[in-house]
């Protein structure tokens, strides 16, 4: 059960049931290591494991090789996405390219594209 304010009385809260649905779940963990660039092993930390049995111990933990698969499956949707959005709302696109090197000596390369929509 979860509260909600009740949009049509001010102040007052309503009484929603909630039900988990486990490919949300795994999604936004997804989401959440990349976002903010955590190891694919943060899900297999004790802290995080204890605090999602507690705010959701109905959810079936996944493993850090499941959390890899549902990276790339987010991978995938969102290279699809943007392929269709510059498919129809550019005209052209311009692709650029940068490399360096850190202090650490590890080499980086970026590739940016440019592109002017429809707006």
């Amino acid at each position: 059960m979860i509260f909600e304010k009740d949009p049509n009385h001010e102040g007052e809260a309503i009484l929603k049931s909630w039900v988990l649905n486990a490919h949300e779940a795994r999604q936004s963990i997804a989401k959440m290591i990349t976002m903010d660039e955590l190891p694919f092993r943060f899900v297999e930390n004790m802290g995080f494991r204890l605090m999602m049995s507690v705010c959701c111990p109905s959810l079936n933990m996944p493993s850090r090789t499941t959390i890899v698969r549902d990276v790339y499956h987010l991978y995938v949707d969102e290279k699809l996405k943007l392929k269709e959005y510059l498919v129809h709302s550019c005209q052209k696109v311009s692709v650029t390219t940068d490399t360096w090197t850190s202090l650490q000596r590890i080499n980086y390369m970026v590739i940016t594209a440019y592109f002017v929509d429809n707006d």
